[in-house]
């Protein structure tokens, strides 16, 4: 699942008793590409049912869901063109950069 979306931010966490006894496994080359590939294809199926007159609000939020880590710990997402609010520290407030603000409930 996918953490942090925006590559020129450097981001450190302060060690805490639950972070600090984790020792994750790097990141491979492999997982990368996976997780690109499958970004990619959520967003050509959204396009598709968004096309097809369907539900693409609900296929961003099911695929948001599937890429991105919100519920299971902090996602540091930035749209690279956001101006008032720049980070969307929840799946909600990432909707916006899926299906445009105009479709998302406020």
């Amino acid at each position: 699942r996918i953490f942090l979306h925006h590559s020129s931010v450097p981001f450190k966490t302060a060690a805490t008793p639950s972070t600090s006894l984790l020792k994750a496994a790097p990141v491979t080359k492999e997982e990368v590409l996976q997780v690109q590939q499958n970004w990619a294809n959520a967003i050509k199926s959204i396009s598709a049912v968004h096309k097809a007159g369907g539900d693409f609000v609900g296929a961003a939020a099911n695929a948001a869901g599937e890429l991105y880590a919100y519920g299971h710990s902090n996602v540091l997402f930035k749209p690279t063109k956001c101006a008032e609010v720049q980070f969307r520290p929840t799946g909600a407030d990432a909707m916006s950069y899926f299906v445009g603000s105009q479709n998302v409930e406020k």
